[in-house]
């Protein structure tokens, strides 16, 4: 009898183990659209949009997503005819962020927030503090910053191949220094709300930033707003 009992219990081990596999390793390329509004020097409140290609290491289980991601480009939408731009080299310099979600049987996702950003440190190594956005408008020059952003997931749904959903991002970026006497005078800290939403998508394992966006492709994750409500 005894002898029985240990088998059993050796199987049930076994079936126990089987029911919690080891996380699967993936790699997801995202996409992330926020809007929000930010005062302008001379022109007030204005409305900005920026969108960021993004590039994820997952470590997924049937109820848990982690995600460890850099960003591989920022686009951000001219305002008044002025344009910001960070150089290839800044953008790959930029922390990464690390995202916990947690996934429902049905699909739903739920989050704490998370926090990313930047200090005053050279992150681009280019002598100068923070990192370092070019504008190109009524004044031109650079402009370093440091960054802070908390980001609240509002709604997430993960399918077999990625995620998509709603956030909200409270984005607090501080101005460390400038070139020339114009952006000296005029650039200012900010503190923004943004909305916006994301899209992943799982892509082949070592797959680059680089090989993702070259030869003309399209990207392989697109965020698509959300339809309105149904009245």
């Amino acid at each position: 009898m005894g002898f029985h009992f240990a088998v059993l219990l050796a199987l049930f081990a076994r079936d126990a183990s089987a029911a919690t596999p080891e996380p699967r390793v993936e790699l997801w390329a995202g996409h992330q659209v926020l809007i929000g509004k930010r005062k302008i020097p001379l022109y007030g409140q204005q409305e900005t949009h920026t969108e960021n290609y993004l590039l994820a290491e997952v470590r997924r289980t049937s109820s848990r997503i982690e995600m460890r991601q850099k960003v591989c480009r920022i686009d951000i939408r001219p305002i008044k005819g002025t344009l910001a731009t960070m150089k290839p080299e800044t953008v790959a310099h930029i922390p990464r962020s690390h995202i916990v979600l947690d996934e429902a049987p049905d699909g739903q996702l739920t989050a704490a927030p998370w926090s990313h950003g930047w200090t005053d440190d050279d992150i681009d190594a280019d002598g100068f503090p923070g990192a370092t956005v070019h504008i190109n408008g009524t004044c031109s020059g650079d402009v370093y910053i440091s960054s802070e952003s908390q980001t609240t997931l509002l709604s997430g749904h993960a399918t077999p191949d990625g995620a998509s959903g709603e956030e909200s991002v409270r984005l607090k970026q501080k101005v460390l220094g400038a070139s020339g006497l114009c952006l000296k005078l005029v650039a200012g800290d900010s503190d923004e709300v943004q909305s916006g939403w994301f899209d992943y998508r799982r892509v082949e394992p070592g797959s680059t930033c680089q090989s993702l966006a070259g030869a003309g492709k399209p990207w392989p994750a697109k965020a698509q707003a959300p339809a309105p409500a149904a009245r």
